[in-house]
């Protein structure tokens, strides 16, 4: 579909996530759709979809989609199972248990063909070795206690900036900080920026979008007083090379190769943050 006028793909990119356990209402998040092998996934932070420490097991997502191109107010509801027979559709890093993030596997095959939905794929991914400059400028886009525009249905951007050295993981973890005030219903949000330097083909001087990251939760220190401290407004981005990694790769034969599409990925012994 064609990019309706005025309005940046980035926000077709970007999707609120309503949690439901039974039928029942639970949580609302953010996500965003990423495609690999021509298979569509949604990203999120993996405390979304299951949280085992304060009881959250959610067994199915709901999205709302644009489905008209040139009227943002038109939109259909698109529900994600969690399980099919008991076993989860999501994948996880296989090499990183504390990693804070799921690519949930999308098997509706319309919903690319009749919405407006604009994936990121592999090469909008920022490498985790690029040199930054200091106090880089990032967005991040998402529903920041749901609140959005509920008219058009679009989330909210919010100016960062990277705190920790990007290529260097922050205390040997698979993340780097930003600094921003972000707050509840950001989880899974898309870290991105705009690199100097880095220019679309044939563009005239301009640069892509790059995706850096996946916003997780805030973080702060367990010895701050509360009384005369304000909390640190950092927060944990979990580099976006996470994401290619734990998927799938479905031209590899299940023998001798990696997971194919229709293995468990596994959920046990979560250590969720």
């Amino acid at each position: 579909m064609s990019q309706p006028s005025g309005v940046d793909n980035m926000y077709f990119r970007i999707v609120k996530i309503l949690t439901f356990a039974g039928g029942k209402s639970l949580t609302n998040a953010t996500g965003f759709f990423f495609l690999h092998d021509d298979f569509l996934y949604l990203i999120t932070s993996r405390h979304v979809v299951i949280h085992p420490a304060v009881g959250h097991f959610p067994d199915c997502l709901h999205v709302s989609l644009h489905s008209n191109v040139t009227d943002l107010r038109q939109r259909s509801e698109l529900s994600i199972p969690l399980y099919v027979d008991g076993v989860p559709r999501w994948y996880q890093h296989p090499g990183c248990e504390d990693a804070d993030l799921v690519a949930v596997a999308i098997n509706d095959p319309n919903v690319l063909s009749g919405h407006v939905v604009v994936p990121f794929r592999s090469d909008d991914i920022l490498s985790q070795n690029e040199i930054l400059p200091l106090g880089q400028d990032v967005l991040i886009l998402g529903f920041p206690l749901g609140f959005h525009d509920t008219v058009h249905n679009l989330p909210i951007v919010r100016r960062a900036t990277i705190a920790s050295s990007f290529p260097h993981p922050f205390k040997g973890e698979p993340y780097f900080l930003t600094d921003a005030t972000l707050h509840r219903g950001m989880s899974g949000s898309p870290v991105i920026a705009r690199i100097h330097g880095d220019c679309e083909p044939n563009d005239a001087g301009g640069s892509k979008w790059r995706l850096l990251g996946i916003h997780a939760s805030a973080l702060d220190v367990s010895d701050r007083d509360p009384v005369q401290d304000e909390r640190l407004a950092l927060n944990t981005a979990w580099y976006a090379t996470l994401i290619t990694e734990m998927l799938p790769d479905r031209s590899v034969a299940t023998s001798g190769g990696r997971r194919n599409a229709n293995s468990n990925p596994s959920v046990n012994g979560v250590n969720v943050l």
